[in-house]
């Protein structure tokens, strides 16, 4: 088919026989990596072109992980030469449950390898106690307005032309809605890309 671009979760959802029905973040090793990349030159000899690949929002820090996410990724994309689908509500919610900048998590990830963005919106959940409270990536709701700020921050260091996708997968609300959220992600990459030209 030829697509002028495809892409893959960086996850998993089986080891061996067992199969976990979701995506789930891999521990961030450098048996990961390579196991990763190999996956990504076997996906590309029968596509014929590597995927962009996502970043995955997750509730647990995976076991078995000596990288944090940002080197995690960044090393990922070096060795096996992909590019990047930013999703920046995965980056941010992952920020906030494990205690992260998300300013600083962006800042770490290789501006040059992004070509693609994802924006959506979660909700909270908690188990009753307050500091056990996490961030949940569910594409119910509207983006919130760290993640615009982030697409902006974004647009300001990435050398690249950027797809922005809004994700919505169900309690959609009216379509002026929706557009209203798609005019305020080109206000906040003309923001950044404003803020560019400047320096």
């Amino acid at each position: 088919m030829r697509p002028e671009s495809w892409s893959e979760h960086l996850a998993f959802v089986r080891a061996g026989d067992i199969e976990i029905g979701h995506l789930a973040a891999p521990p961030r090793s450098s048996s990961t990596i390579d196991g990763t990349a190999a996956n990504l030159d076997r996906a590309r000899a029968t596509v014929g072109s590597l995927p962009l690949v996502e970043n995955i929002a997750t509730l647990i820090d995976p076991p078995a992980s000596d990288l944090d996410e940002p080197a995690w990724l960044t090393k990922t994309l070096n060795v096996s030469g992909s590019k990047l689908l930013l999703d920046l509500h995965n980056l941010y919610a992952n920020s906030v449950n494990f205690g992260v900048r998300p300013g600083e998590f962006l800042a770490r990830l290789p501006a040059h390898k992004i070509y693609q963005v994802h924006i959506s919106g979660g909700k909270w959940i908690h188990d009753g106690d307050p500091p056990h409270q996490r961030l949940l990536d569910d594409h119910l709701h509207d983006p919130p307005d760290p993640v615009y700020d982030l697409l902006a921050d974004l647009a300001e260091r990435c050398p690249n032309p950027l797809t922005v996708i809004l994700e919505r997968d169900g309690s959609y609300p009216p379509m002026e809605h929706l557009l209203a959220q798609l005019n305020r992600a080109r206000l906040a990459l003309a923001k950044g890309r404003s803020a560019k030209s400047a320096a």
